[in-house]
């Protein structure tokens, strides 16, 4: 069974002037990528799912909710996206908050096209660099995930460095019961060597405390 072809990334523009919109449609449509517009934040957070890939454009103006009010929002959802924000108000402290936010790029209206465009492909590359680490975090969390507690327990050991023998003096079983453990334990995290085991944990271990800093900001 073939895996199933991930979705292409799309470019979501939010902007409350219909001819900005437009513009935006037509130029970015005409550099290959595709486009969905929104006149609301509203639509487009009614729209949007984590698992879509791209860039969000976003009008940092707008009747009811801001752009940055609807960043923050995704944000504490969990939906990690991309933008640039854009404005025809140049104004210090919002393009602080902004970029503070996570923004890649804060642009003032009226913009050239290939700044535009090389800000559009930078967002798409750090979306899909995103999504990747995310895979390997996900996958990770499967292989440790069939550990039981003997299997964390012989894990701790190994990690801490402790030799089989001083490790079946600790847990009161021979040196032999000790190899089957570790043998189980690779077996289960599909790991040749045990320099391989303490490579993967470690990776797990760095990839949960990253994940865990994002959700306190």
């Amino acid at each position: 069974m073939t895996p199933a072809t991930p979705p292409a990334p799309k470019l979501f523009v939010v902007d409350d002037d219909e001819q900005m919109r437009q513009s935006l449609a037509a130029l970015l449509g005409a550099l290959g990528h595709e486009v969905v517009t929104f006149s609301t934040p509203g639509g487009f957070h009614r729209f949007y799912r984590r698992e879509m890939p791209g860039c969000l454009i976003l009008d940092v103006r707008m009747p009811r909710q801001s752009g940055l009010e609807l960043y923050e929002q995704l944000l504490h959802e969990g939906k990690r996206l991309p933008v640039i924000f854009i404005t025809a108000h140049a104004d210090v402290p919002t393009a602080v908050a902004a970029m503070k936010s996570g923004a890649v790029e804060f642009l003032e209206k009226p913009f050239d096209r290939q700044t535009l465009a090389n800000r559009v492909e930078r967002a798409l590359a750090l979306d899909a660099a995103w999504r990747s680490q995310e895979a390997e975090f996900a996958a990770l969390v499967t292989r440790i995930a069939v550990l039981n507690d003997r299997d964390r327990e012989t894990l701790t050991m190994i990690q801490a460095g402790e030799p089989n023998k001083a490790m079946a003096a600790k847990l009161f079983i021979s040196e032999r019961a000790v190899e089957m453990r570790r043998s189980s334990l690779m077996k289960k995290l599909n790991v040749a060597s045990v320099a391989e085991l303490i490579d993967l944990t470690a990776t797990h271990r760095l990839m949960s405390e990253l994940r865990q800093s994002r959700e306190l900001r």
